[in-house]
């Protein structure tokens, strides 16, 4: 419906921008820049009929960029953005008098409005950061696809150290990270964990029905700020089927937790302590790692609060060795503790050197 309604509002819609474009610049729009802005419109309306959002996102990703490159502030760059995508819901009320004003199509209007905004800051952030930006997967379309179904899923903001428990509820839940970083770890039945992986924006997990009373399970901690997606198992199975190719990205994310898993039991079964805790000291290096101030140039801070006991839970082990270990790796020069809880890595290759011995 909202498909059809749009491109009848297609004519007032770009006599709006025109006029718009006219009280802005004081000149009249130049006509590639009328044809640009017409391309962008019929992405709008392709992807509202065909549920595909990768083109438009990339256009809008693509304006968020040139806006960063034109020296707009952010601010201005989502105000602008903000203002440009309210046309289309005055177009279409003014195109579609009589069947416009659910209150369902407002509400898609906006859902469309806050797809557009967060990918033109994308693309902002994507040069302001001076990263390389990454490229649109079928996950993101499944993302896109769960913003404009809220009724499906829960958004769910995670505080540094802030956890996700045992599932009982359900037979299955589906998440995936929005931002941030999370431990995902097994809760043994000793009561110890074991950490599987560490989790950034784009990774997928699931979560299957504990029985009540048993320690035995899938959980996870914020290791930053963080916010994730959470949807059941009747409406995860209803999502892919609309978006056949996020099933992909999806399963390919579970295959690699399911091989970081294995690689995990074997390193348990055959590795010491000694291995687990170099290798978990490198990757929390490569994860939360930032220059530090010391005169080592290989020298990082793990930035992220790391107490002997949130280590051995990482690794399987008790607090009392985890202890000594580190003790141990201090007597050495490698590592040094800092009053913020946090560990500062003296010499990386020191570490790499005695995780290669370990391994031996």
């Amino acid at each position: 419906m909202l498909a059809t309604l749009l491109r009848k509002s297609t004519p007032v819609y770009r006599d709006l921008w025109i006029e718009q474009s006219r009280t802005s610049f004081a000149t009249e729009p130049k006509a590639e820049v009328v044809s640009q802005h017409h391309g962008y419109w019929e992405a709008i309306v392709h992807a509202v009929d065909t549920d595909e959002f990768s083109e438009l996102m990339k256009l809008a990703r693509e304006a968020g960029r040139y806006q960063f490159s034109s020296g707009l502030d952010l601010s201005a760059a989502v105000k602008r953005t903000v203002e440009a995508t309210n046309m289309i819901e005055i177009a279409l009320l003014e195109a579609n008098r009589d069947e416009a004003s659910t209150l369902a199509v407002i509400t898609e209007i906006a859902d469309l409005r806050s797809m557009i905004v967060m990918a033109v800051v994308s693309g902002y952030n994507a040069l302001l950061n001076a990263a390389p930006e990454r490229p649109a997967t079928s996950s993101d379309m499944l993302r896109a696809t769960l913003m404009r179904s809220p009724e499906k899923y829960s958004s769910q903001k995670l505080a540094a150290g802030e956890e996700i428990g045992p599932l009982y509820d359900q037979e299955m839940r589906f998440y995936t990270i929005e931002s941030g970083k999370l431990r995902l770890y097994n809760l043994l039945p000793n009561g110890r964990t074991i950490t599987l992986s560490i989790l950034s924006e784009g990774d997928v997990f699931f979560q299957w029905r504990s029985q009540t009373g048993s320690l035995s399970c899938i959980c996870a901690e914020a290791m930053q700020p963080s916010r994730v997606i959470a949807v059941p198992e009747k409406e995860f199975v209803g999502l892919l089927g609309a978006q056949p190719a996020a099933a992909i990205d999806v399963i390919g994310n579970f295959a690699r937790r399911l091989t970081e898993s294995q690689v995990i039991i074997e390193e348990l079964m055959n590795n010491s302590i000694n291995l687990r805790l170099y290798r978990t000291l490198l990757e929390l290096a490569r994860e939360f790692g930032r220059p530090s101030a010391s005169a080592s140039a290989n020298a990082v801070v793990i930035d992220v609060p790391l107490t002997h006991q949130r280590l051995a839970d990482m690794i399987g082990s008790n607090r009392v060795t985890v202890t000594r270990k580190l003790i141990e790796l201090q007597k050495r020069g490698v590592i040094a503790a800092r009053g913020t809880g946090s560990i500062e890595i003296l010499d990386l290759d020191a570490l790499n050197r005695l995780t290669a011995q370990a391994n031996d």
